[in-house]
């Protein structure tokens, strides 16, 4: 898990916004003097490489090529002595957002907690629909983190292992359907009427895939 750091995303902001976000880091600093108190650049000089830096913004807006060329400077400058610090404040924080935010810059998003495998289908349901050669089949309620489910339809004589998500069919000159749907319920169409199937269901998700229903019989009509 990676942990929360101080962003350094206000190196990529335009230098004209960069002073106003290096005031907000330094008064934050200043205030929380008691919790950052080996800072890797002095206050004072940032203040100065804060101040320099909007001086020789205000220089470049006349166009001057040699101010252009200070501003550039400027801005560099001002880049290296603030992620140094962000980077002490990171240090100092080890982890920790608030800590982060005190020194007045923006905390990092962490890695969140790795997907987990969707857990078991309950209130799985398989009748037929009133149509020839139909069955519905499906759950009463979503399986939790699930991002899509997947339904077997197999004659009767025809065997269904499901192992760490590998779906094993066995059948001696029978028919097995399946079909995937990103919704807790499925149709299976053109199947054999007033024949005999074994229904069930999984979910899955990022993480793989859950554990099978229980099958029902079905008979379609």
């Amino acid at each position: 898990m990676f942990k929360i750091r101080a962003s350094l995303a206000f190196k990529k902001i335009k230098a004209g916004l960069k002073p106003a976000f290096g005031s907000r880091v330094i008064e934050s600093l200043t205030a929380a003097a008691a919790t950052f108190p080996d800072l890797p650049v002095a206050l004072e000089e940032l203040r100065r490489t804060n101040s320099a830096l909007a001086t020789a913004y205000e220089k470049a807006l006349s166009g001057d090529v040699t101010a252009k060329l200070e501003l550039k400077a400027a801005v560099t400058q001002w880049d290296t002595l603030f992620t140094s610090t962000a980077n002490y404040v990171s240090i100092v924080a080890n982890g920790d957002s608030i800590t982060v935010s005190k020194g007045g810059f923006a905390p990092t998003k962490g890695q969140g907690t790795p997907a987990q495998k969707p857990g078991a289908t309950k209130d799985f349901k398989a009748t037929i629909n009133g149509s020839k050669g139909a069955i519905i089949a499906g759950s009463k309620n979503a399986v939790p983190t699930a991002k899509a489910y997947v339904f077997v339809a197999a004659e009767d004589g025809v065997t269904i292992n499901f192992n760490d998500g590998t779906l094993e069919i066995l059948t001696g000159g029978k028919s097995i359907y399946v079909t995937a749907n990103t919704q807790r319920q499925t149709e299976f169409f053109n199947l054999p009427s007033t024949t005999p199937f074994n229904v069930t269901m999984y979910a899955l998700n990022s993480a793989g895939s859950g554990p099978a229903a229980q099958s029902q019989k079905v008979v379609t009509q």
